[in-house]
């Protein structure tokens, strides 16, 4: 596998409504089409610093890790697994996402990551010379349900 650095078009999503699943390779997920925005994904810690009055410099310790909110951009089309995340936002329903980053326009091997959460926000957007789009915004629940390697090449699983 060669080793090539990520472009922002090179992404794929994913939503299911198993929650149990545990694998990158569920077999109830339904395409996300049309993302327009490069999803960021992660985790971030919180830092505190101690009160310190023997030493010369402050120390940092880290609390725990959480996975900040997930905004996601699609160019909207009716009557797709858009309209899906609309109604899923709009009951408050729990979901998994699951991102995959593709390596190359190949689209054969990337790494995926999975999350458990909910939709807090879908917003349209656009204008008269602009597509029209959706914004959601992904809340996780706890960390990455899965994570891993995607190789979809006869040689790679």
């Amino acid at each position: 596998m060669a080793y090539d650095i990520f472009a922002g078009s090179y992404v794929s999503a994913y939503y299911s409504e198993d929650l149990t699943n545990t694998t990158i390779a569920g077999k109830d997920y339904t395409e996300i089409f049309e993302v327009a925005a490069f999803p960021e994904s992660g985790i971030e810690r919180e830092v505190i610093t101690p009160a310190n009055y023997s030493h010369k410099y402050g120390r940092k310790l880290v609390g725990r890790a959480s996975v900040p909110s997930i905004d996601m951009t699609v160019n909207y089309v009716p009557g797709s697994s858009h309209d899906k995340l609309i109604t899923a936002c709009e009951d408050g329903k729990r979901i998994q996402i699951k991102f995959i980053y593709w390596f190359d326009a190949t689209k054969t091997a990337g790494t995926a990551i999975v999350y458990n959460g909910f939709l807090s926000k879908a917003v349209n957007g656009g204008g008269e010379s602009d597509a029209v789009t959706r914004a959601f915004t992904f809340e996780v629940d706890g960390g990455p349900v899965a994570q891993g390697i995607v190789d979809t090449t006869e040689s790679g699983q």
